[in-house]
């Protein structure tokens, strides 16, 4: 069984499913309702869970009560094993809002306040173990700092989730293997962050375009990967569930191309249904 470290913020999403947006001012009812824990290294780890992997999430908790609770037990049932870095008990786990549309596929994100927990545990001992690879998406910023020269160490790829650019992304750039970014990670665009990359040494890269595909470059190689047309109903999360199962077929197989062509499939499955589980069930 193949096994993954995944580093990162843990939200609960609080979500609207709706025909279209709202304007300004506007009221619109709900389609479906629900109440998901959330976040990218969460999400990848539930699915490389589901997938068959073993899967470790590194995550803030913080304070007892309703939330961590809910978020702690959803975590359980996916079998993953949780590590707490936290060690501020006035942290919350953040609540995301999100409202997606039926009628655009589309959706809209208003994130937590809350930042990222400072005040941490020591966190040595998770580097110790047997994993086939790690994920870091960008958040638990201070955690990774603290931990840079461990996973910097660490004797197999180091897999980014890279969303959007953020101050401390050349941190994350210097200690990936292997950076998934999507496609405004760079406004720049995909000529700019090859030239990132080969500043870096990093020779195996992707970016992801939604429906446009996927664009990979892997040492002397490179090429496109086309989007798989689907009735998109839902893509909230697809990015996560990306990383997810591109983590469990790469830690596997450790064929790039190969990997890639797996996520980009699944991802889009994904997009048929609402929410970010609910296609495990389909």
């Amino acid at each position: 069984m193949s096994r993954a470290l995944f580093i990162g913020r843990s939200v609960l999403d609080v979500l609207a499913l709706v025909d279209d947006f709202p304007g300004p001012d506007g009221k619109t009812k709900a389609l479906a309702n629900d109440l998901i824990p959330g976040g990218s290294s969460l999400n990848a780890a539930i699915v490389f869970s589901h997938l068959g992997g073993d899967a470790t999430l590194a995550t803030s908790m913080g304070a007892e009560g309703l939330v961590r609770n809910f978020v702690t037990d959803d975590l359980k049932k996916y079998g993953i094993d949780l590590r707490d870095i936290c060690d501020d008990p006035s942290y919350h786990i953040p609540l995301s809002t999100v409202v997606s549309t039926r009628s655009l596929g589309a959706r809209m994100i208003v994130n937590g306040a809350q930042d990222d927990c400072s005040r941490l545990k020591d966190g040595r001992d998770l580097f110790a173990s047997d994993y086939n690879l790690i994920q870091l998406d960008q958040y638990e910023h201070p955690f990774v700092g603290q931990n840079f020269d461990d996973i910097r160490a660490f004797d197999g790829p180091v897999i980014l989730d890279g969303g959007s650019w953020k101050e401390w992304s050349p941190d994350f750039l210097r200690l990936a293997d292997v950076p998934i970014v999507s496609e405004v990670f760079l406004p720049e665009g995909p000529h700019a962050f090859a030239e990132m990359c080969n500043d870096l040494g990093l020779s195996r890269w992707a970016i992801t375009r939604g429906t446009n595909g996927v664009i990979w470059h892997d040492g002397g190689s490179s090429g496109e990967i086309p989007a798989v047309s689907v009735a998109a109903v839902d893509t909230l999360g697809a990015g996560d569930i990306f990383h997810g199962a591109f983590c469990h077929a790469y830690a596997q197989t450790g064929k790039f191309v190969e990997a890639l062509n797996s996520a980009n499939r699944i991802a889009a499955k994904s997009c048929e249904f609402t929410g970010t589980r609910s296609w495990m069930r389909a």
